[in-house]
């Protein structure tokens, strides 16, 4: 098997696991600090470019080349090292336990759906331990429906098959999924997970563009329709890690929609509050930010010519 094939395959979870399971935290994090600093000495490669594409606009278009590097590989360092620890506290979930610090908000968003059991859309950027962060949602007693990549390839599936073996329902996202989810958040008192931060590659999906750090983007919007549909409670929450080492689990609280009588204004508009939360989030721990897929495409050639 190729390199190329063997990260498209299921490899690099089982690699993933064996390493939680037979590494100390001290050991993996040295082993991932070690990969982060040989992906990032590679300035040039897709990620790299779309980490440093996706800074600079989110930084408002202030840092210059030596400031993107510095914190492509930071931002690198941080993903690497996220994805080790995800792999080890998914396989010692009592020491994550000791790792968590909720926020007010976080702590009522779990009240609500223990307690009201009313429809509930949390959506997140993909920031510090997300995945880690889906894992422990779910420990701390809430029930996840989380809506995934649409097209999955092996390591995707073989990384959803996790995520359902934690408790939460995971689906690909399309119309069915939109139908199952829709039923579940009703009737089954789930809670909807998903990221706002991913563009979406399919061109015929491109008719809503809202804006995210002042330039329109190609991320989803669904959620607005589907919040409508539901009633449920919109909050944008993430999971970083604090500089004394704790995991902080923090929300907005709940996002009211307002009501357009033009379609598209309706969606955009709504939209663009549920991004702007996320922008708030971002800019607070900007080094932990771990989209590493392009946003915005003009900005990949716009930062070629910075000084």
């Amino acid at each position: 098997m190729s390199v190329k094939g063997f990260f498209q395959d299921s490899g690099p979870i089982g690699v993933g696991m064996w390493l939680g399971r037979h590494c100390s935290l001290r050991t993996g994090r040295k082993l991932a600090g070690f990969a982060a600093g040989i992906i990032s000495a590679f300035q040039r490669g897709k990620m790299i470019q779309a980490i440093k594409a996706n800074q600079w606009v989110a930084s408002g278009e202030t840092l210059n080349r030596a400031e993107l590097a510095a914190r492509s590989r930071q931002v690198t360092h941080n993903i690497i090292t996220a994805l080790f620890e995800y792999f080890y506290y998914y396989q010692h979930v009592e020491e994550a336990r000791q790792r968590i610090v909720l926020s007010p908000e976080m702590r009522s968003l779990l009240e609500d759906s223990a307690q009201r059991g009313k429809p509930q859309i949390v959506l997140g950027p993909h920031l510090g331990n997300f995945d880690l962060f889906g894992t422990m949602m779910v420990k701390l007693g809430l029930k996840v429906v989380a809506l995934s990549y649409p097209k999955p390839n092996k390591t995707y599936q073989a990384q959803n098959a996790l995520r359902e073996q934690s408790g939460m329902r995971v689906m690909p996202i399309n119309l069915s999924a939109f139908r199952e989810a829709k039923k579940l958040m009703l009737h089954e008192g789930y809670s909807l997970v998903t990221g706002v931060d991913r563009p979406i590659e399919s061109k015929d999906d491109q008719k809503y563009k809202p804006a995210f750090f002042g330039r329109p983007a190609n991320l989803s919007t669904y959620y607005v329709r589907l919040a409508r549909e539901t009633g449920a409670v919109v909050r944008v929450a993430c999971g970083v890690t604090r500089q004394d080492g704790m995991f902080y689990y923090d929300c907005t609280p709940p996002i009211a929609f307002e009501e357009y009588e033009n379609l598209t204004d309706d969606i955009v508009l709504n939209a663009e509050k549920v991004m702007r939360a996320a922008e708030k989030f971002i800019q607070a721990y900007p080094e932990q930010w771990a989209m590493f897929y392009p946003i915005w495409p003009e900005a990949l050639e716009q930062i070629k010519h910075l000084s």
